[in-house]
């Protein structure tokens, strides 16, 4: 608009989060908060009934891994029902501190934090709920990240999600919308780290991709096209 050149893009480390930084899973985590404070059982044990057939016929072959993982963050929502986003982040903040950095993997740590020392640009993009993740967020210190957005009604969270949730293809495409607003990265050269063979559409989106701890399909893809692969028996 004023006639300057944009500056050039930089690198970036892009992170997913569960199974890639820790070692749980956010539903979890949000079961550990609400069991231990008493407070909204009773949608949580909905919620967990209603989705967890899913996991097993996942198992069984009948259902794919991307739906499952579609259905459970579309409705993770529920979990948080009727609370403020004020009264939500007391509860973020603690999955965040209690339940995410206890099961932190060092080495996937490590390389978040040499991407900062680097002067890269790191971002974790992840399904989790957009509010949730930004408190796990600040507690790594990453300044940066895409979720799912939560939706509001009179000032309190409705239980839904925005659409699309950010999971297997639309993580990509979420991200490269944030990108829009926020500043544009070199692909070839950046990076991205995940475990899911869902996220291969991201891993692929990037120049450097690297399977953390993947998932055996993960493990096959990456090592048909010679991607880095970070195993826990090896160390690297």
């Amino acid at each position: 608009m004023n006639g300057l050149p944009s500056p050039p893009a930089g690198i970036a480390a892009i992170f997913d989060l569960d199974g890639t930084l820790y070692t749980g899973h956010v539903v979890r985590g949000i079961a550990s908060h609400h069991r231990t404070h008493r407070v909204k059982r009773l949608p949580l044990y909905l919620f967990m009934a209603s989705h967890m057939p899913l996991w097993y016929l996942k198992r069984a072959g009948l259902v794919s891994e991307g739906n499952m993982r579609e259905a459970w963050i579309r409705h993770m929502g529920w979990t948080v029902r009727g609370w403020t986003p004020e009264r939500a982040a007391e509860a973020f903040a603690w999955i965040a501190r209690k339940y995410v950095r206890p099961r932190l993997l060092p080495d996937v740590m490590s390389r978040l934090q040499g991407h900062q020392q680097g002067g890269h640009r790191v971002i974790i993009v992840s399904g989790t709920l957009a509010p949730l993740l930004a408190e796990i967020g600040r507690e790594l210190g990453v300044e940066e990240t895409v979720g799912t957005p939560m939706v509001t009604r009179n000032g309190r969270y409705s239980g839904a999600c925005e659409l699309p949730v950010c999971q297997g293809p639309n993580k990509a495409l979420r991200l490269e919308a944030y990108l829009g607003e926020t500043g544009r990265i070199d692909w070839q050269e950046s990076y991205a780290y995940a475990d899911s063979y869902s996220d291969v559409p991201l891993l692929e989106r990037v120049g450097n991709p690297v399977a953390v701890y993947p998932d055996p399909q993960l493990e096959a893809h990456a090592e048909a096209l010679g991607w880095e692969i970070m195993r826990q028996d090896t160390g690297e």
